[in-house]
């Protein structure tokens, strides 16, 4: 598989992902999908999402 091309767990988990509000994505039943997203996730896209992964590690107010 070339570097330029997203590993196929990666597509499937962001299609699902996309699909949710960002409270959804941060929820903890879809905590398991936003980590496969992140271990394949192609390089230049890593630093975005632990961005968002940051919010999982904030409690919630």
């Amino acid at each position: 598989m070339s570097q330029n091309t997203p590993h196929p767990k990666f597509i499937e988990a962001m299609k699902q992902l996309s699909a949710m509000s960002e409270e959804e994505r941060l929820s903890e039943e879809n905590k398991e999908l936003f980590e496969q997203a992140m271990n394949y996730a192609p390089l230049d896209i890593q630093p975005a999402l632990m961005a968002i992964r940051k919010k999982y590690e904030e409690p919630l107010h």
